[in-house]
């Protein structure tokens, strides 16, 4: 009689099993499978996270400041640091905190990755489209990491290893262009068969899954990344790029093509840069962009900055002594002209047409001259920041120069007119001057068009030497960094240290040095020095 009546409990509590240990608010693996929800989820997951926004808005700012603003926005000469965070002691002036290093890694690498791997799984074979999206964003993503650190276990992710090695920065962009081609080559059938076909529209906040403008987005992206190689690899670089141009739908052409992370509904999110700037007071403009649009006499720096408090535009110079945030966060000093709700821009097409530019100067077929090329950049960037005065006049001007720059609080910081560390470039293109000269040209006025992407146009300064940046004025690195050469990349995450100690020993041997600010990635020859 007992083991009856255990019997008859066990079966009253087993027959609603199912019911029981189902958790009613989360969604089961049938319910993923509709409208694309498993795949879309892990999508919007990674579009969060090539540049890292809040997860809720107003919250969670800095790590994007410790990741993109902190890093490659101050050390393009883009922005200007004005706060003096462990008492000057920190990244602007090379005293690497590894909280702040981390992040590229911690956010961007960890909140990628393992996404796009998801999808891998429940996609590439079932939804091969849906997947091309993944790995074009998933290369978006993962350049940008790579060009931090140099080195990353990117090849084999996903593999099951608890320890995981990591890759030559050379493979790893060769295993880009193969990821890339293999997406453009999947969208285009897709394309062809399907026109006017959206993928994943709901989960895509870049382009509202609009596929001829996501094969744009790549082929541009391969040019990006073709160009990355013309020191280090020239062949492959420029194969690369011609193909990328070459295709059927190509690149970037007009305003309209530009990516960026929209804001819906669905996706609600404050600009990190207006809550840096207007909730954090930490960040101003740099004194080189005061330096360059000033002298150029530049129609797009209202577009870019806010006048100071004495109706002018004024910088801040990195890597200098602030004993008192107050002296800069609320000096004379200009602010970034920048609402909470602007898009975070992940590629200008005015970039494209500098590329092809710099391509077209090495000889390469771009599909028009350098020249043509040039100025087609600047007036593509007038149009996607609303300029709309004439750009005419501003590429006819052969004489205006980067104007010297004044520190109002500190005259230590000032760099006067005539000092070598300005740069004596123009801006009217000039078809008889050397290649050196265009090159410079041309650098310098896709830096101006890309902002405020400091990351992209940190790793462009690195690659190139242009524009010239102006050198941190303390360097406290302890003979670690070079002051000339300006701060090369960041170092390996303490935390893969900890977590993947062999994977990261057999990176430090990828490098072409120790695994700290000054060790070079790929670009100039070591012994090439700006401007000479």
């Amino acid at each position: 009689m007992a083991i009856t009546a255990m019997l008859i409990t066990i079966s009253s509590c087993t027959k609603n099993f199912n019911d029981y240990n189902t958790n009613q608010y989360q969604a089961t693996a049938a319910m993923l499978q509709d409208d694309n929800l498993s795949t879309g989820t892990y999508f919007v997951q990674m579009e969060k996270n090539v540049f890292p926004i809040a997860q809720q808005p107003a919250f969670g700012d800095e790590v994007y400041q410790e990741m993109q603003n902190l890093a490659g926005d101050v050390y393009s000469g883009y922005m200007g640091a004005s706060n003096n965070w462990f008492s000057g002691a920190n990244n602007t002036t090379y005293s690497m905190i590894p909280d702040w290093y981390n992040q590229a890694f911690g956010r961007g690498f960890v909140g990628i990755m393992p996404a796009w791997n998801a999808i891998k799984i429940a996609a590439a074979t079932s939804n091969p489209t849906a997947y091309a999206l993944a790995t074009i964003v998933k290369v978006e993503g993962m350049h940008r990491i790579t060009d931090m650190y140099g080195p990353l276990p990117y090849i084999n992710f996903g593999n099951g290893a608890l320890q995981n090695k990591y890759d030559a920065q050379k493979d790893i962009y060769y295993k880009f262009f193969d990821e890339l081609d293999g997406a453009i080559a999947t969208l285009t059938d897709y394309n062809t068969k399907n026109p006017g076909a959206t993928v994943l529209a709901t989960y895509d906040f870049i382009y509202g899954g609009k596929v001829v403008q996501w094969i744009k987005f790549a082929n541009s992206l391969k040019l990006r990344l073709a160009m990355r190689l013309a020191y280090a690899d020239p062949v492959k670089a420029q194969a690369e790029a011609e193909a990328a141009v070459s295709q059927p739908i190509g690149v970037m052409t007009v305003a309209g093509d530009i990516a960026e992370l929209q804001h819906t509904s669905n996706l609600v999110y404050n600009h990190p840069l207006y809550i840096i700037t207007y909730n954090f007071t930490d960040i101003k403009m740099g004194a080189n962009m005061e330096s360059y649009l000033m002298g150029f006499k530049d129609p797009r720096l209202p577009m870019y900055f806010v006048t100071a408090s004495d109706g002018l535009y004024h910088g801040i110079r990195n890597g200098i002594t602030i004993t008192n945030k107050a002296d800069y966060a609320n000096g004379p000093f200009s602010p970034l002209n920048i609402t909470a709700n602007n898009p975070i821009v992940w590629f200008n097409p005015a970039e494209a047409y500098f590329l092809r530019a710099e391509g077209a100067l090495r000889g390469w077929n771009m599909g028009s001259d350098a020249k043509t090329l040039y100025e087609t950049g600047v007036r593509t960037s007038f149009a996607v920041s609303g300029v709309t005065t004439a750009a005419d006049a501003y590429l006819a001007d052969a004489t205006s120069i980067p104007a010297g720059y004044a520190d109002s609080k500190t005259p230590g910081n000032s760099v006067a007119l005539g000092s070598t560390l300005l740069s004596k470039t123009t801006i009217k293109y000039d078809i008889t001057a050397t290649t050196e000269v265009n090159l410079e040209r041309i650098i310098t006025q896709k830096w101006i068009a890309m902002f405020p992407d400091g990351q992209e146009a940190w790793t462009e300064f690195r690659r190139t030497s242009y524009p010239k940046v102006f050198p941190v004025v303390i360097n406290n690195s302890g003979g670690l960094i070079n002051t000339t050469t300006e701060i090369r990349r960041l170092p390996f995450p303490t935390t893969e240290y900890q977590n993947n100690s062999s994977g990261v020993a057999g990176a430090v041997t990828l490098l072409a040095g120790a695994d700290n600010g000054n060790t070079k990635l790929s670009g100039r020859p070591v012994k090439w020095k700006p401007c000479e």
